[in-house]
């Protein structure tokens, strides 16, 4: 099996990283339109690519301050297409269509076992019902969130624009970009803001910093824009600043073990930590190329650093498919 898999394996390629394409899963940041991590090496020109992902989080968490309550308990999966094409002289236009699942999931138990494993905290997990769907925010007992059946449906839609802003036979590459989130997710079933949002950030990427160590860094960093929306309008924030780094380790030829971390400032003026804390997660995997280049598999799994503004596990599972 090993022989028949090899012709398909090659070579990394040092001139661009393609980051993980992860996001912060709280059902109440993923219905605003934070970019995730961009590569900075672009399309060239009538080249195009198909990208396939899912992600899923498990959440257990409660918090109550200042007469707010959020209760985040259950599981979230969220499946994206995104098609990107190159045009003109370094320009590249894409789409994401995204479909979310708010579900009371099967990971509980997995996940509880997980932390008895490792002596980390089970904390409200072995208190609540295993695998069940509450999502709810409170305001001096009056119920302004409250999902507790499953929902799904498609998402708000994204649009994308980038440019080039420098590329170098060296691996050194700059770009800019800029987005706009539709609404077309239902907001009363937190599969949508029902407001547009815009966001600009610049990413770059560098292989020659830590060539010596078969090692390079990439990052970026942006603003968010946010629509003004119904759900929780009287502690929303009109604007938010994002950023992320990362680092690949060539580790064989045709595997990259890439650590990157994700961040963000609140998106919301309120006391408890899963609504106004600012998030940082931290993301581990690795990325198989086949096919000449042309497509590609990636595997993580991320947890919280910081506040409960992030779920404590996430994975995510993505295709790539280039177009020559």
């Amino acid at each position: 099996m090993l022989v028949s898999l090899c012709p398909v394996l090659v070579q990394a390629d040092d001139s661009g990283y393609e980051p993980f394409r992860v996001r912060n899963l709280n059902p109440f940041t993923l219905i605003h339109g934070m970019p995730v991590a961009s590569s900075s090496k672009l399309l060239a020109e009538d080249e195009s690519s198909l990208h396939l992902s899912m992600d899923v989080a498990n959440n257990s968490i409660e918090d109550t301050s200042d007469g707010e309550q959020v209760t985040l308990d259950g599981e979230t999966y969220r499946i994206g297409v995104t098609w990107k094409k190159g045009f003109g002289s370094g320009w590249q236009l894409g789409i994401e269509v995204p479909y979310l699942s708010h579900y009371d999931g099967v990971m509980d138990n997995l996940i509880e076992n997980w932390h008895d494993l490792f002596g980390l905290s089970n904390y409200n997990r072995e208190d609540w019902p295993q695998n069940r769907l509450l999502y709810l925010y409170v305001v001096e007992g009056d119920e302004r969130v409250s999902i507790h059946q499953r929902r799904q449906g498609v998402g708000d839609i994204q649009l994308f624009l980038s440019h080039t802003l420098r590329r170098d036979a060296a691996g050194r590459n700059i770009a800019l970009h800029t987005s706009l989130k539709l609404p077309t997710g239902d907001e009363d079933s937190l599969l949508g803001s029902g407001a547009p949002d815009i966001a600009f950030w610049i990413s770059g990427s560098d292989a020659q910093l830590l060539k010596r160590w078969s090692m390079g860094v990439y990052g970026q960093a942006g603003l968010l824009i946010k629509g003004k929306t119904d759900i929780l309008s009287e502690h929303q924030r009109n604007a938010a600043l994002f950023g992320a780094v990362g680092t690949r380790w060539l580790a064989y030829d045709w595997l990259e073990l890439k650590l990157q971390l994700d961040g963000h400032t609140s998106l919301y003026d309120s006391a408890v930590d899963q609504l106004g804390g600012t998030a940082v997660m931290i993301t581990v995997g690795g990325s198989i190329l086949l096919n000449d280049g042309q497509s590609g598999i990636d595997i993580s799994i991320g947890e919280n650093l910081t506040t409960d503004t992030v779920p404590d596990f996430m994975v995510n599972l993505s295709y790539k498919y280039s177009f020559p």
